[in-house]
């Protein structure tokens, strides 16, 4: 009873207290009445709440005959069926009350519960043909559960005590070849309504039919390598049959071939060629014409093959030779845009290597999903070099920073002699008259002081066509003799940049310089040809040219075209606000590109740390010419150094991030900086052991998976070097999965309960600790099936499938084949509920009497 039932009861009890003060009576009369009716009142109010009083005793048992009239049972079986019912019935208590339900689709009941012996088989018979169950299906799942609905009420009050006894036999008269439904399923949940199942499966009379008893699939296959199919098959004719096999994936059919099945029992094999990696769902149709069979089923097999490495890069398509050198280390590669990055898209790889790209290039969504891959996932992230202008792409910030080992710095210049090469670009056209080329003479005077002796630096003035002031030499040779060559420039002509552009260009490729930077000094007033100077910019990004853009002229400055030009190359465009102004712009510009040097340029040897775990029988590494200067975070573990002139710097960095790891390599890896190591023997060895190392490690294929179907409740078994293994189970492909309840019960093996779980085809998702504690979880699928398949057409003249009769007799405390032990015992440990109400009422009789007999005449 409930809070509101209580309250409720002591409400009305509260009334009548109340009310018995008007009782014109006194002394022990008073409290008799008054206790009377509260008596009264309360134990009326407990017999309408209703209730019950359980109790245990000795009730009989009853019987149900459960028979299969679908269409795969011929007559002479039916008569069998009938004949057997009749045995079965003569030796039943007469205590024991029994029941006939007819099922195929649906169920029927045939005969009600009652204690008359069916003792005819004739009338057993034709009672069963006049029951009206739809023959088109077997549903035994259905058939089963419909048992609480026939029951009568005497039966449906009386509960078993325990799970260990049943409280009603069901004798299962059926082939078990059920076309619908899954019985397995609903075993335990049979055995809780307490019914024990005793299948008795009829004979076969006549000649037996081919049965397709079992497809077999190896639960993993090797990508390249072919999938041996099996198919179990049993001819019981004497004579062989033509059959055919054919086998379809996504629905397109792949294989398709003739057969001969002998007498007897067969294995019928092919092989289909396992092309791509992951999940193949097969479609496997078995047609034998002459017994107008066709059945189809399913199977699944996961296809691994080497490992998958996702290389993302902004570059053009052309395999780099890193790229080349994991293809070389039998590592599956797949080269990817910075677009082509997906959450979902990621597990299919087991690390990714950004191979020079900018930090920019990816949004905050994709940097999640890296995040998220590497974090959660226990991908691999190697990054080589950086990509886009290097000044900008450390200055920014970007959440990928937070994932790498490394910081990147600007940390000034570190290069060799030949380190920088600055271009000034004079405009000597004629809007370039008077004060503004005099200004200009100043400005290169200035841009000189600020190099160093060993820098590179040109003077190009131009008009429609480029001319040599001061041809590209070291700064030293230039400064005695560059005033008396400004002397000389003069202004006039028309203005042409682009072929300017072009011959400074040409210049700086030649020099191999660190820092290539061009400043010009125009009205920007120039012809402009689209293709041709986006052409040009690029090929600027690609050799790293930046251009600087100071607008001077006589009247009308284009600075849309000389913002642009700057900001395309990474440059910076100047808005002069005087001509004095020009030499301080000049000088601002040059420290400018000076100061933030994010990379240093030369020839450098690496060289291992002394606590460098990795390249053991390494010691002597090709040069590299150039890196890009960072700092190693705390907590990252550096293998690799290169000495920049102050000390050593990161060359090779990595380190944890939640269950994944992520390896950072300054340098290129490509033919810029890493020349010589392209062609070391060794560049193929030491980038395989890096991308090994941060991949996703992988299960052993030593692991097992599997159903036990030997016990009551079927149970996945685990069977593997795992730690502490987690999985969870998907019916079929994308279904709704559950986890499992994964409890060891021996060294490296595991079980899951399988309880209630329909027959099919089921994915098994295992996640287990890796023995190295500072890497991600090993991850493997398998499939497995769980039950046996339903058939799929009623055919009669087939065997029974004793499988399945014979895992439900186990689940459900029965017996396969002998239905005279479904009579014993004959009675059963029960519980009863009785009502209540009978208590009660009388309670208020009495109490209502005596109430009556106290108050006397004063109730007139």
């Amino acid at each position: 009873m409930n809070l509101t039932g209580w309250l409720l009861i002591l409400s009305s009890l509260g009334f009548i207290l109340w009310r018995s003060r008007r009782i014109p009576l006194s002394g022990w009369r008073r409290r008799l009445a008054v206790g009377c009716r509260l008596a009264a009142v309360g134990a009326l109010l407990m017999a309408l709440a209703g209730g019950a009083r359980h109790r245990r005793t000795e009730a009989p048992r009853y019987l149900l005959y459960l028979v299969d009239g679908s269409s795969s049972i011929d007559a002479r079986q039916r008569e069998w069926l009938a004949r057997r019912i009749a045995s079965v019935d003569a030796l039943r208590p007469q205590a024991m009350e029994r029941a006939v339900v007819s099922f195929g689709a649906d169920a029927r009941l045939v005969v009600p519960f009652g204690r008359e012996r069916l003792d005819d088989p004739a009338l057993i018979r034709r009672a069963l043909e006049g029951a009206g169950a739809d023959p088109a299906r077997t549903n035994v799942e259905a058939a089963l559960l419909s048992v609480p609905a026939w029951l009568p009420p005497r039966h449906l009050s009386v509960q078993p005590s325990g799970a260990a006894e049943p409280r009603g036999s069901v004798v299962l008269l059926s082939d078990g070849r059920e076309t619908d439904g899954s019985a397995a399923g609903i075993a335990a949940a049979v055995r809780r309504l307490g019914l024990a199942v005793f299948p008795v499966p009829p004979p076969l009379f006549g000649e037996a039919r081919t049965v397709w008893e079992e497809l077999a699939v190896p639960p993993v296959v090797q990508q390249g390598s072919p999938v041996p199919l099996q198919l179990v098959v049993a001819n019981g004719s004497p004579r062989p049959k033509r059959a055919e096999v054919a086998v379809a994936l996504h629905g397109v059919v792949i294989k398709r071939q003739r057969m001969t099945v002998r007498p007897g029992w067969q294995v019928l094999t092919l092989d289909i060629p396992a092309i791509g990696r992951g999940t193949m769902a097969l479609d496997v149709s078995l047609a034998i014409p002459d017994e107008r069979l066709a059945e189809r089923r399913r199977a699944y097999t996961e296809v691994e093959g080497p490992p998958r490495v996702a290389l993302v890069t902004d570059r053009a398509a052309a395999l780099s030779p890193f790229a080349s050198a994991l293809k070389r280390r039998e590592i599956e590669l797949a080269v990817l845009r910075p677009a082509d990055l997906a959450d979902g898209a990621l597990l299919d790889y087991d690390a990714l290597v950004l191979f020079n790209l900018p930090k920019s290039s990816l949004a905050d969504g994709q940097v999640e999903a890296i995040r998220t891959y590497v974090e959660r996932f226990g991908g691999g992230l190697v990054m080589v070099g950086l990509g886009g202008d290097l000044a900008k792409e450390i200055q920014t910030p970007s959440p990928l920073d937070a994932l790498l080992p490394v910081q990147f710095e600007p940390k000034g210049l570190r290069e060799a002699k030949r380190r920088v090469c600055m271009i000034l670009l004079i405009d000597r056209s004629a809007s370039m008259l008077g004060p503004r080329i005099a200004a200009t003479k100043r400005a290169a005077v200035a841009l000189v002081k600020q190099l160093s002796p060993e820098d590179l630096v040109g003077i190009l003035a131009f008009d429609t066509q480029p001319y040599v002031v001061a041809e590209v030499q070291q700064a030293e040779q230039v400064g005695p003799r560059l005033v008396e060559k400004l002397v000389k420039l003069r202004s006039s002509g028309g203005t042409d940049v682009f072929p300017a552009l072009t011959a400074s260009a040409d210049r700086l490729e030649l020099t191999g310089a660190t820092l290539k930077h061009i400043i010009l000094l125009s009205d920007g007033n120039t012809p402009f040809n689209r293709a041709a100077y986006t052409a040009l910019v690029e090929s600027f990004r690609h050799s790293g040219v930046t251009v600087s853009t100071i607008g001077i002229g006589a009247a009308f400055i284009n600075e849309d075209y000389l913002r642009w030009l700057a900001e395309s190359t990474g440059g910076t465009f100047y808005q002069m606000r005087s001509l004095e102004e020009l030499p301080q712009l000049i000088a601002r510009d040059t420290q400018e590109e000076l100061g933030r040097l994010p990379f240093a340029e030369g020839l450098f040897r690496p060289s291992k740390t002394p606590t460098a775990e990795w390249f053991e029988g390494t010691d002597e590494w090709p040069r590299l010419r150039g890196y890009v200067t960072a700092t190693a975070k705390p907590g990252s573990r550096v293998e690799l150094t290169v000495d920049g002139g102050e000390g050593e710097e990161p060359l090779l960095v990595r380190w944890t991030v939640g269950q994944g790891r992520v390896v950072s390599f300054t340098s290129d890896a490509d033919t810029r900086w890493s020349p010589e190591w392209i062609r070391w023997p060794g560049f193929e060895g030491a980038w395989g052991q890096v991308v090994r190392w941060a991949m996703r490690p992988r299960m052993t294929e030593e692991l097992f998976v599997w159903v036990d179907e030997s016990r009551a409740v079927p149970q996945l078994v685990v069977e593997g070097a795992l730690q502490t293994p987690r999985g969870t189970l998907a019916a079929g492909e994308g279904g709704s999965s559950l986890p499992l309840s994964l409890v060891q019960t021996g060294a490296w093996r595991w079980q899951a309960s399988l309880d209630q779980v329909p027959s099919g085809w089921y994915e098994v998702m295992l996640e287990s600790s890796p023995a190295d504690a500072d890497h991600g979880p090993l991850l493997a699928k398998r499939w497995v099936q769980v039950g046996t398949p339903p058939a799929a057409q009623e055919l009669p003249g087939q065997p029974p499938r004793e499988s399945l009769l014979r895992q439900l007799a186990r689940a459900t405390g029965g017996a396969f084949d002998a239905p005279d032990r479904a009579l014993l015992p004959p009675t059963a440990t029960a519980t009863v509920a009785e009502p209540l109400l009978s208590w009660w009422l009388p309670v208020v009789i009495v109490a209502l009497l005596l109430d009556i007999a106290a108050r006397g005449s004063s109730m007139l």
